[in-house]
C-alpha cells in the first residue's frame, strides 16, 4: 500500500493543478490551470445549492479576485497564481492580526489560551527567530537554519515536526508554529506576522537592490509587475493608483515615524488584507462545530457586524437540494445512519425479497415448459428473463427509494423542525418492525390465493433467522439515531452551548467532518508556505549573498533542483495509525466516501454470514454423499469436517483481508490523484473519470456481492481442492501427481545450483557475458531442457491467475489488468476501477479541504460584494505569491505564442527521455531569461536620468 510522491513545494503544485482539473467543468481542461465564471457557476451550484450566473460570477467573484478585474487580457478566468492568492487570504489575515494591522471582528476571546506578549501582538508561544536583531532577515542569516521539509540543508532534506498546534487570543489556529526536536533543535518556521517582512525584503532586494523600505509610488509598483513579467498589470495605471491609495490608508506606526508612504511590513500586511478582513469572522469558527455554508451566511457576528453599520448584504438564492440525500456531497446529518439505512434495506432484499426474486418466483413467471414441446422454448426463456430483470427492478427501485427517501427526511445538517424526524422513525419501522410481527401482501396475485411479493416467510433457517435478526438489530439502532437527531433539534442551541458534552453528543457526524476540513485547509495551507520557505532558504545556502542574483531566480533554481526529489509513503499500518489519530482528516482533510464505508459494513456483516453459510454447506455435502451412495463411518468424518473447516478459514482470512484493505486503498488512491502519481490536469485519462459520475451508485453493490461471490469462490474451491486429498478413491493419483511434482522440484533445485555454480564461468552481473562459447551452449542445453517443462510454468500460472482472480472479484478499487491491458478498441472489459476513482473524485472535487476554503470565500463575495475582495488588493496578494512562490509564475503566462508549458513544448523535449516537470521549469527559466532581457532593455531606452538596476 505504500506509493512514492513527490516532496515539499513540488507536491503542492500538483496537488493546485489537481484542484484545477477537478474545479474545470469544460469538455476539454485547460492546461493553464485556469477557472473561469462558468466552474465557479456549477460548483456553487452542486456543493452549496447555491444558484449564481456566470454573468453574476464575472462581475463579483471573477472581477475581484481574478483577471477580469486586473488583466482584459485574462477575461472571466482566475489562473492558479489568482486562486493561490485566495487560499493565502485566511494566513495572511492571522499574520496580519498578530501584527496588529487588522482587528479581529467583534474583538472576542473565545479559545485562545495564551495571552499577547506585548511585541507587535505576537503570541508568545511563536518562536520569533527574526526578532532578536533587525538584519535577521538578511540572507546569510537565513541561511543558519534549515528546511522543514529536507534532511540536509544543502539537499532540502532535513525534517522538522510541525505537530503542535496552538492559538492565539484571536482564537485563530496557528499551525506555522514548529515543534523542536532534539534531532532539530532549531524550529525553521516563519510566524504568520514576520511572513510579510520576509516576502517584502524579498520583492525589494530583487527590484530595487536593498532591503530598505521605500517610498510607495506607481512608478515603484510599475517595475515591480515589470520585473515579475506583468506587463498588462503594470500598464494598468488606473489600478496601479488604486494599489498606492490603499497602501496610503497605512498612517503611523513602522519604525517611530510615519509610514503611510512607506513601503514597510506593516504596510505591506495593509495592503494585502484590508479588503478581505471580514473574513477574519469566518475564521474564528474553524474550529467549532459548524458547516461552511453557515460560518457565511449565519454568522453571528458578521450578523451583528452588518446591523451595527447598518449595511444590507446581498442576497443569494438557494435552491433545494434533497440534502438528506445527496451522496456526492455528503450533506446528510450523519455517515452512520446512512450506513446503517442502506445495509438495512439490503437485509429486507435478502429476507424478504431474495437473491434474483427467489423468495418470489411464480410472479412474473411465463410456463415455458408448455412451450418447449411447439419448439418456442428459447424465445419464450428469453422473454421470461426480461420479465424476472424487470420485475426485480421495480421491486427494488418501488421499494428501495421510498425506504431511503422515507428514512432520510430530516436528517440533513440544513435547519428544520424537530418533529420531521418521526416520519422518517415511521418508515423505519414500517421495514423492520412491522414486516417481523405482521404478515402483509404486497402485490396479490390475479386468484388472490398466492402470497406473492408478500412479508410471509415459510424457512425457518438459521440462513433466514440470521437474517432476520440483522434487520431487527439495525431497526434498533436506527431509530436510536433518529432519536438523537430528534433531541438535537428539539434543544435549544443556548442549552446546548453551555453543556458542551451534550453537544458533542448529539451533534451531526457530517459537521465533525467540515470542522475537519476547514482545520485541514489551514494546517495544509500554512504547510505549503513553509515548503516555499524552504526552497529559499535552501536556495539561499547553495548560492553566494553578494547580491548578484535574484531571490526570485534562485527560488526557481533551487526548486528545479529538487523538482524530481520523491519519498515513499503510506501503508497499512501508517494508514490505520493516521486513521486512530485523526490526522488524516484534520491535517490531510480526507474525507471518506460513504458508499466505500456501506461497502465496508457489509463486507463485515459477510464476515458473520459465513457462519449460518456453513452450516448450510455442511448440509448440502453430507446430502451429496447420499445420492451419490458414499457412508462414512464415525472414524473417518474428518473426510467432510477438515475440508470444510479449512475452507471456511480461508473464507474468512478473504473476507477479513477485504475489510481491512478498502479503506486505506481509497486514502492511497486519494493521495495519489492530489500529488501527481496519477495524473490530472495534463493526462487525458483524466477526461474519462469526469463524466457518467452516476456510475459510482455501482460502488456499494460491486463491493457487497463481489465479496460474497470471492467467498463463495474461495469456499468451493478450497473446499474441492481439500477433498479431493481427504477422499479414499483419489489418493492413490494424488500420491502419484505429487511424487512426480517432488521429483521435478527436486530436479530443477539441481539445475539452479548448477547454474548458481557455473554462472561465474561464462556469465557476469550484467548482459554483458565473459565466456561467450560456453554460454551459448549452456543456452541451447537449457532451450532443449525448458520446452519441455514449461507446460508446468504456464499451469502453475494459470493457477496463480486465476486465484488471485476469485480474490480480486470483489477488489473494485484498484485495476486487476495492466494498463490499457484491459481495453480492446473503445470497449474497457473492467471499468470497476475507474467507477471507483469517479466516486474518489467527485467527493474531492465538492469537499477538498482547498475547495472547501476557496467555497467559502466565494460566498462571503457574493455577499458583500465590493465590501470584501477588491482589484487593488488581489493585485497586492498577487505579488506576494510572485515572491513566496516563483514556480507558480507558469500559470501566468497566458498568450499561445508565449505558452512556455505548452504540452508541444513538453512532448518534443520528453521524448528525448527528460522529465516532464524539469522541462517544464527549463523552458519556463528560458523564457524569463529572454523576457527580463526585453524589460531590461526597454526600461534604458525609458530612463533618462535614472538607472534601473535588475
Amino acid at each position: 500500500m505504500k506509493f512514492t510522491k513527490p516532496k515539499g513545494a513540488t507536491a503542492d503544485l500538483r496537488e493546485m493543478e489537481y484542484i484545477s482539473a477537478l474545479h474545470q467543468t469544460g469538455k476539454e481542461l485547460r492546461q493553464d490551470g485556469s477557472i473561469d465564471a462558468t466552474d465557479i457557476s456549477k460548483f456553487l451550484m452542486s456543493r452549496y445549492g447555491i444558484f449564481a450566473a456566470p454573468s453574476q460570477i464575472s462581475q463579483t467573484i471573477s472581477k475581484g479576485f481574478g483577471g477580469g478585474g486586473i488583466s482584459e487580457a485574462d477575461g472571466d478566468t482566475m489562473d492558479l497564481t489568482e486562486v493561490m492568492a485566495m487560499l493565502l487570504i485566511p494566513t495572511l489575515l492571522k499574520g496580519a492580526v498578530e501584527l496588529g494591522v487588522v482587528g479581529s471582528v467583534g474583538e472576542k476571546e473565545e479559545v485562545g489560551e495564551k495571552k499577547l506578549d506585548g511585541t507587535n501582538g505576537t503570541s508568545s508561544l511563536l518562536v520569533d527567530e527574526f526578532a532578536e536583531n533587525k538584519d535577521s532577515m538578511e540572507c546569510s542569516s537565513i541561511a543558519q537554519s534549515t528546511s522543514p521539509d529536507v534532511e540536509d540543508a544543502k539537499t532540502m532534506s532535513k525534517s522538522v515536526r510541525f505537530s503542535k498546534i496552538v492559538t492565539d487570543n484571536t482564537g485563530l489556529r496557528q499551525s506555522l508554529v514548529g515543534e523542536s526536536t532534539s534531532s532539530s533543535p532549531l524550529d525553521d518556521t516563519i510566524p504568520h506576522n514576520q511572513i510579510f517582512q520576509y516576502v517584502l525584503r524579498m520583492i525589494l532586494f530583487d527590484v530595487t537592490g536593498d532591503y530598505e523600505p521605500k517610498p510607495i509610488n506607481v512608478d515603484l509598483l510599475k517595475r515591480i509587475f515589470l520585473f515579475y513579467g506583468e506587463r498588462d498589470v503594470a500598464d494598468n495605471e488606473d489600478l496601479l493608483e488604486r494599489m498606492v491609495a490603499l497602501a496610503n490608508q497605512v498612517k503611523g506606526g513602522g519604525d517611530g515615524g510615519e509610514s503611510g508612504g512607506l513601503l514597510d511590513e506593516h504596510t505591506f500586511a495593509h495592503c494585502l488584507t484590508s479588503d478581505v478582513k471580514l473574513y477574519n469572522a469566518v475564521l474564528r469558527r474553524d474550529s467549532q462545530l459548524t458547516s461552511t455554508y453557515d460560518d457565511v451566511f449565519n454568522n453571528g457576528e458578521l450578523n451583528e457586524l452588518d446591523e451595527r453599520e447598518e449595511s444590507v448584504a446581498n442576497e443569494v438564492t438557494k435552491i433545494y437540494t434533497m440534502p438528506s440525500i445527496d451522496y456526492a456531497v455528503d450533506t446528510f446529518r450523519s455517515k452512520t445512519y446512512v450506513i446503517l439505512l442502506w445495509f438495512t434495506f439490503v437485509l429486507f432484499y435478502m429476507s424478504y425479497i431474495g437473491l434474483f426474486g427467489s423468495r418470489n418466483p411464480e410472479l412474473g413467471n411465463l410456463s415455458c415448459e408448455q412451450y418447449s414441446i411447439q419448439g418456442a422454448g428459447f424465445p419464450c426463456s428469453i422473454g421470461q428473463g426480461v420479465i424476472s430483470w424487470l420485475i426485480i427492478m421495480v421491486k427494488l427501485v418501488l421499494l428501495g427509494s421510498v425506504f431511503i427517501i422515507g428514512s432520510s427526511i430530516g436528517h440533513s445538517t440544513s435547519p428544520h423542525s424537530p418533529f420531521i424526524v418521526l416520519i422518517s422513525m415511521g418508515f423505519v419501522c414500517l421495514y423492520t418492525f412491522v414486516p417481523l410481527n405482521v404478515e402483509w401482501q404486497l402485490l396479490p396475485s390475479s386468484d388472490g390465493k398466492s402470497d406473492e411479493m408478500s412479508t410471509k416467510i415459510d424457512d425457518d433457517s438459521d440462513y433466514t433467522d440470521f437474517l432476520l435478526t440483522g434487520l431487527f438489530s439495525t431497526g434498533v439502532m436506527l431509530l436510536l439515531l433518529s432519536f438523537q437527531s430528534f433531541l438535537d433539534r428539539l434543544i435549544p442551541v443556548s442549552f446546548l452551548n453551555k453543556h458542551k458534552l451534550l453537544q458533542q453528543i448529539l451533534a451531526s457526524g457530517t459537521v465533525f467532518m467540515e470542522r475537519n476540513m476547514k482545520l485541514a485547509a489551514t494546517f495544509k495551507i500554512d504547510r505549503m508556505i513553509r515548503n516555499a520557505h524552504a526552497v529559499h532558504r535552501a536556495a539561499e545556502l547553495e548560492h553566494d549573498s553578494s547580491g548578484k542574483e535574484t531571490s526570485y531566480g534562485k527560488a526557481l533554481l533551487s526548486y528545479s533542483k529538487t523538482s524530481d526529489d520523491t519519498e515513499e509513503v503510506g501503508g497499512y499500518r501508517w494508514t490505520w495509525n493516521q486513521l486512530r489519530t485523526a490526522q488524516l482528516f484534520e491535517e490531510e482533510g480526507i474525507w471518506l466516501s460513504n458508499r466505500v464505508m456501506q461497502g465496508n459494513l457489509g463486507q463485515m456483516f459477510l464476515c458473520l454470514l459465513l457462519v449460518p453459510f456453513l452450516i448450510i454447506i455442511t448440509d448440502t455435502v453430507y446430502s451429496l454423499y447420499e445420492t451419490f451412495g458414499i457412508v462414512l463411518p464415525d472414524n473417518e468424518q474428518w473426510r467432510v469436517i477438515v475440508p470444510l473447516s479449512m475452507s471456511f478459514i480461508l473464507a474468512e482470512i478473504n473476507s477479513l483481508l477485504l475489510v481491512a484493505v478498502y479503506i486505506p486503498s481509497t486514502i492511497r488512491t486519494t493521495f495519489q490523484f492530489r500529488f501527481g502519481t496519477i495524473g490530472s490536469l495534463h493526462n487525458n485519462d483524466f477526461l474519462k473519470l469526469r463524466t457518467q459520475t452516476d456510475q459510482a451508485s455501482f460502488i456499494f453493490g460491486s463491493m457487497f456481492w463481489g465479496c460474497l461471490v470471492s467467498n463463495v469462490l474461495v469456499l468451493g474451491v478450497s473446499f474441492v481442492v481439500v477433498s479431493i486429498f481427504c477422499f479414499e478413491p483419489f489418493l492413490p493419483v494424488l500420491l502419484s501427481i505429487v511424487a512426480s511434482v517432488i521429483g521435478l522440484a527436486i530436479t530443477i533445485t539441481i539445475k539452479m545450483l548448477f547454474l548458481i555454480g557455473v554462472r561465474k564461468v561464462f556469465s557476469g552481473e550484467t548482459f554483458y557475458r565473459s565466456n561467450p562459447a560456453i554460454a551459448n551452449c549452456i543456452n541451447v542445453l537449457l532451450e532443449s531442457w525448458n520446452l519441455g517443462i514449461s507446460v508446468l510454468f504456464v499451469v502453475i500460472r494459470m493457477i496463480t491467475l486465476v486465484s488471485v482472480a476469485f480474490i480480486y472479484v470483489a477488489r473494485v478499487d484498484v485495476p486487476f489488468l495492466s494498463v490499457h491491458a484491459d481495453e480492446i478498441g473503445p470497449v474497457v472489459l473492467d471499468k470497476a476501477p475507474y467507477v471507483f476513482r469517479k466516486d474518489i473524485l467527485q467527493h474531492e472535487a465538492h469537499r477538498h479541504p482547498y475547495l472547501e476554503r476557496i467555497g467559502s470565500i466565494y460566498m462571503m463575495k457574493l455577499r458583500y460584494g465590493d465590501r470584501f475582495g477588491r482589484e487593488a488588493g488581489t493585485a497586492w496578494r498577487l505579488l506576494f505569491v510572485f515572491a513566496l512562490m516563483p514556480w507558480l509564475r507558469r500559470y501566468r503566462i497566458r498568450a499561445e505564442e508565449n505558452n512556455v508549458a505548452s504540452d508541444t513544448h513538453i512532448e518534443d523535449r520528453t521524448d528525448k527521455g527528460m522529465d516532464a516537470t524539469a522541462v517544464t521549469l527549463q523552458i519556463e527559466n528560458e523564457s524569463l531569461k529572454k523576457e527580463i532581457e526585453a524589460l531590461r532593455s526597454e526600461l534604458l531606452s525609458r530612463s533618462t536620468s535614472t538607472e534601473v538596476s535588475f
